[in-house]
């Protein structure tokens, strides 16, 4: 899959959270606390949406099934964002300089997609300064690709820049964008976190209350198997896609989840596979 360059503990948490989080038989995008977004891995970009082209993907190896930009949206933008004029689409290869002016009014960040049409290591530079690298294998060809969501400073305007290796392919998707607010923790998961350490009756009854929730949002989860270190269970690809599961994760779970693995990283299963 992509890798990108980002800080080791920002990966171990989104790599554990896809490991506890079963994907479901139609692959579900992870939530991003940015991130390797599932197989997304963060990146930076800046700018706002001129220019637009023709929205068709490069073709993928035969081996894989072809992957269209809807794909990688569908990855990257949930329901509960809202996007703000027409989306840009870069299919390029090599080195491209996409000029970019300010952002809309009403956007707050710049939704961003990316996916390798070849195996390579791609630079992305944003008013010409090294924003990230992204490191794209022969699997990678036949994924959504990469994405996050960026603020950019207040200057005018903004120029993006993919910097690959000579016949190296690629397609950027950008738009301007407004998430949601992430939900506050619930009073008994900021309870449960107040004395800055989980206890087993803490992290099952939090779970109960996200798994709770993701019922009474109408997607409730399958597969739960509270047998492990870490409970275990699938999600499905509609949970996420709707926001339903990021706000039922944000509001119920998502501090005791990720203070419960931190203390049990050396003997989870989850972090076994992490390793």
């Amino acid at each position: 899959m992509p890798r990108s360059e980002i800080p080791r503990s920002e990966r171990d948490t989104e790599l554990r959270r896809m490991l506890v989080a079963t994907a479901s038989a139609a692959p579900v995008p992870t939530r991003r606390r940015w991130s390797i977004v599932a197989p997304i891995a963060a990146f930076a970009l800046a700018g706002a949406l001129t220019g637009a082209v023709s929205a068709v993907a490069l073709n993928a190896p035969e081996k894989h099934k072809p992957v269209t930009v809807d794909n990688m949206v569908a990855a990257l933008v949930y329901d509960d964002t809202q996007l703000f004029g027409e989306p840009v689409v870069i299919n390029g290869q090599g080195n491209t300089v996409e000029p970019l002016g300010a952002v809309p009014d009403g956007a707050v960040e710049l939704a961003v997609a990316f996916r390798c049409a070849d195996p390579g290591r791609f630079e992305f530079l944003v008013d010409g300064k090294a924003a990230t690298t992204i490191i794209c294998d022969e699997a990678s060809t036949g994924s959504a690709g990469s994405g996050s969501y960026f603020t950019v400073d207040d200057a005018p305007a903004h120029t993006l820049t993919v910097s690959a290796g000579e016949g190296k392919r690629y397609v950027v998707w950008a738009s301007w964008a407004a998430r949601a607010v992430p939900l506050e923790p619930s009073p008994q998961q900021a309870a449960a976190m107040a004395d800055g350490e989980v206890t087993d009756a803490e992290y099952y009854a939090q779970f109960d209350r996200y798994s709770g929730c993701m019922t009474a949002a109408g997607y409730p989860l399958g597969s739960v198997n509270k047998s492990g270190t870490d409970i275990t269970y699938v999600k499905s690809n509609d949970s996420v896609t709707s926001g339903a599961e990021g706000r039922c994760y944000a509001q119920e779970f998502v501090q005791v989840d990720m203070m419960w693995q931190g203390a049990h990283q050396d003997n989870s299963e989850t972090d076994r596979a992490l390793r």
